[in-house]
């Protein structure tokens, strides 16, 4: 096994999977607990030691598996690893989940966690750069944190909240009294202020008070003055506004393909490493047993129809993108086609602990499509409706005719998408922030190529869908001609 902690973690969680689809759940808790040693950190920014965690639990059963929930539990609240607010909720919710509880956790344990997930990026920006850096944050339950980060080591004080009132011995009725750390060189302002020193509060540095309450502007002139300088200042921030969304834009779409390209080479990474070792088990006759040979081949056979899928999806993708994507458009029963898509995943669903029920109109409805490309499209969103559903494991597939149109939703109980995600969620290369801090795999083109292939098709397609309370996508394609529909 590799040195390198990051590759070694990593070589663990691949070999605990196979293990764990070859359904050997003692070989993959061991390969888990060895993971959880690991510091490493994922990728995605999950640490791997958290991933064996959250795995350990879903592979455990009755009283083991809320032991493991509780472990979990305790681990997250004495916030033993640097963790992003989506990834502590998440595996919040996994341990509420296996231990039946609907509690939140507490917010000084979560605010706590993510100013720890804050500090390390610092410490690991100060390994990167071979630099000494240094910095204060107060946090808004008016707890502070000073820090300072070199390649050796990061060394923080905290001061949890309520500690100015102690330090420096406020008044009870301090409300309308409002506190920063003054810069050097900074300028008196108009309202009243005083500076005192930290050493009160045995802390370094200056802290200076000043009340909530400003005097109103002296006399015309000066409101006029003000204006004018306001209007300037206003012109040079809207042109530097504009400046930094070109640039912003154009870092985001490198950081966007880069993460596409890292996530390509997971996507088949896994599935050569499943495939090689398998090969291997085989290839030395260390299969002894027939029906774990069956298994075996059966297994070579759905990660090399994986594989092919990958391909010609990324094939698809580019010619899509570049438009010498072809589509032939013929009259197709359109539900004959979701039932052919539905009946071609099935297989994979239930091997994942996943049932589709589907509610389809039983009436036949002509449309204009392109079959393949129609069967891809429903075939992604079933994907990701499995892929993004770690508790409900029921998908729905309705289809029903309206007013001269087809209607078909995918819909689940998952994780969801934030509003502020939707609108872009169809875009190339784009994922979910709570999916990528949950550690869930994808590439980021599958919801892109649904668009694309329902627009060639003359239809649309919509969203629904709210943060922990799973999605729903529908498809919406004209009928052919005058609306055919037969009994």
């Amino acid at each position: 096994m590799t040195e390198q902690p990051a590759t070694r973690a990593e070589d663990w969680l691949r070999i605990a999977r196979l293990e764990r689809r070859l359904n050997h759940p003692e070989a993959a808790l061991a390969a888990y607990d060895r993971m959880s040693r690991e510091t490493a950190v994922s990728p995605d920014g999950v640490p791997y030691a958290l991933l064996a965690a959250g795995a350990r639990c879903d592979l455990l059963a009755g009283n083991a598996a809320a032991e493991a929930a509780e472990r979990l539990r305790a681990a997250l609240l004495e916030g033993r690893w640097p963790l992003h607010r989506e990834t502590f909720e998440y595996y919040w919710s996994e341990a509420n989940r296996l231990q039946h509880r609907a509690d939140d956790p507490p917010k000084d344990s979560l605010e706590f966690s993510s100013l720890v997930a804050r500090l390390d990026e610092q410490w690991q920006r100060a390994v990167r750069t071979g630099s000494s850096l240094s910095g204060r944050e107060a946090e808004p339950d008016a707890s502070l944190a000073i820090w300072h980060a070199t390649s050796a080591r990061l060394t923080t004080l905290y001061a949890p909240a309520g500690w100015l009132g102690a330090g420096l011995k406020l008044p009870a009725n301090s409300a309308d009294i409002r506190w920063r750390f003054p810069a050097s060189g900074d300028a008196a302002g108009a309202e009243p202020r005083v500076v005192r020193s930290l050493a009160e509060a045995q802390l370094a540095g200056k802290i200076e008070f000043s009340s909530v309450v400003t005097p109103s502007p002296r006399g015309r002139n000066r409101a006029l003055w003000l204006a004018g300088v306001a209007l300037m200042l206003l012109l040079l921030l809207a042109g530097a506004y504009a400046m930094y969304r070109g640039v912003n834009r154009e870092l985001r779409v490198g950081q966007l393909q880069s993460d596409f390209v890292s996530a390509v080479s997971h996507e088949f990474r896994s599935p050569l490493t499943s495939l090689r070792g398998i090969s291997e088990l085989l290839v030395n006759d260390r299969l002894a047993d027939e029906t774990r040979r069956r298994q075996s081949y059966v297994f070579l056979a759905r990660e090399t129809g994986r594989l092919q899928r990958l391909v010609e999806d990324l094939l698809d993708f580019g010619r899509m993108e570049s438009g010498r994507k072809q589509y032939r458009l013929e009259p197709h029963d359109v539900f004959a086609v979701v039932r052919a898509a539905v009946a071609d995943f099935r297989e994979e669903a239930l091997a994942g602990g996943f049932e589709i029920e589907m509610n389809l109109d039983s009436r036949a409805a002509t449309i204009q499509a392109d079959e393949e490309a129609l069967r891809r499209a429903i075939r992604n969103l079933l994907e990701n409706a499995v892929k993004y559903s770690p508790e409900c494991r029921t998908v729905w597939v309705d289809g029903s005719v309206n007013h001269q149109q087809v209607t078909i939703s995918v819909r689940d109980r998952g994780m969801g998408i934030e509003p502020r995600e939707q609108r872009e969620i169809f875009q190339k290369f784009v994922r979910g922030a709570a999916a990528k801090k949950a550690g869930i795999k994808g590439t980021g083109i599958g919801l892109s190529m649904v668009r694309q292939i329902v627009d060639a098709c003359g239809g649309e397609i919509r969203l629904e869908s709210a943060a922990g309370a799973g999605s729903t996508f529908t498809i919406l394609l004209p009928l052919a001609g005058n609306g055919e529909t037969r009994a």
